[in-house]
């Protein structure tokens, strides 16, 4: 039976020239913070990765933190400079009801402990959260906006450089982690102060990302423990993931015009197959003139289609092609997909949707086997 992986922006695979950039460093057991002969090498390989990281996202290297991944980077920004200001007068935060996971919870955290005031802001029915609404929740006790480049679920896009063109003294977090390498992308010319970025979503190695904060911005330390990274993340730096990171930004330098006109090839397929086969029946969620080319997210009209909503993940799992759901299993029950809520779709809908994403070793064969599949899956009623 063919496998077909269709869920890249879940987690890319690991490009083979990444691994081996990292597997020289498995084998050099120094330490980047020592002096002697087995550290200096790694410490040049840090630095070399966190210049060559910099350069790609137009700012400059002491600007480039390493973390654990964008859910790290994104609990250091906020947490960070929620501590930071902790005594301050400035105590509002703006956010939206479809970030990540890893920034909803850390607002809710700071809110909790640390008494700051989030408002959340709803998108439209195209998934975007328009800068006019950020603009009218701005007030002189705003402390920082956070809002997704371009949003997991959907791949639908915020416009964050004129958002970050209104926020007054406000600082301006970014989660870009499904951006980066999907489009072009200069965090100066974005204007922001903070952006999040994960290593596995561009096909370098898990457990890596980079947290981007402004020169000019003064964050508390999130880990303690250690000097490492400028004093604000103790502990002994990965450099074999450090490598293999700065090794698939290289790759994405080399490759990244090219896999943006695949990925908007393998979407317009996609795209025209399901309306030839299931026509009005198909819904789409990801507004075609405002997304990722990489992310399609389809819902099926359950009024006039025959499907098992809560079984079609696992349905298609068996028939060897791994997609994502607008639903997430939560404690042993299927739920509709939050996001989707927002945007307007109704909770069957939203349970019967599925999230289709591209990499750049995906194929048109492959999607006419998942439309053949989708035929034998779903019938009219």
């Amino acid at each position: 039976m063919e496998k077909i992986y269709l869920d890249n922006a879940a987690s890319t695979p690991m490009d083979g020239r990444v691994l081996e950039a990292m597997l020289p460093y498995f084998e050099k057991y120094g330490n980047a913070s020592s002096v002697h002969a087995f550290g200096k090498p790694l410490k040049v390989a840090l630095e070399d990765s966190r210049d060559n990281i910099a350069n790609f996202l137009g700012v400059k290297p002491k600007e480039i933190f390493f973390t654990s991944g964008g859910t790290e980077s994104n609990n250091t920004a906020i947490k960070g400079l929620c501590l930071k200001n902790l005594n301050g007068k400035k105590k509002h935060i703006i956010s939206s009801t479809i970030e990540h996971p890893a920034v909803i919870d850390t607002l809710k955290y700071v809110e909790e402990k640390f008494g700051y005031k989030v408002t959340y802001l709803k998108p439209n029915s195209d998934g975007m959260i328009l800068p006019e609404t950020v603009f009218n929740e701005i007030k002189k006790n705003t402390l920082l906006i956070s809002l997704m480049h371009s949003n997991n679920e959907t791949g639908t896009l915020n416009d964050i450089g004129i958002i970050a063109k209104l926020k007054g003294s406000a600082y301006m977090h970014s989660d870009t982690v499904q951006s980066i390498g999907k489009i072009e992308l200069n965090f100066r010319q974005l204007g922001i102060d903070f952006a999040s970025i994960s290593g596995h979503k561009f096909y370098g190695p898990k457990g890596i990302g980079v947290l981007y904060i402004n020169e000019n911005v003064k964050i508390d330390k999130y880990i303690h423990g250690g000097g490492q990274e400028r004093d604000l993340r103790g502990g002994t730096e990965n450099i074999p993931a450090i490598v293999g990171l700065s090794k698939a930004f290289e790759l994405l330098r080399e490759n990244m015009d090219n896999d943006i006109s695949h990925y908007k090839t393998l979407r317009n397929y996609l795209t025209k197959k399901l309306q030839d086969v299931f026509g009005a029946n198909v819904i789409f969620n990801s507004d075609e003139e405002n997304s990722l080319y990489n992310i399609v997210n389809i819902s099926f009209n359950t009024d006039k289609l025959l499907l098992a909503e809560d079984m079609l993940l696992i349905q298609l799992d068996l028939k060897g092609i791994a997609v994502s759901g607008g639903s997430a299993c939560s404690s042993g029950s299927l739920k509709p997909s939050r996001v989707l809520l927002e945007i307007g779709k109704n909770e069957k809908i939203a349970m019967a949707s599925l999230r289709i994403s591209f990499g750049r070793n995906n194929k048109i064969s492959e999607i006419d086997y998942l439309i053949n599949v989708l035929k034998e899956l779903i019938k009219e009623k």
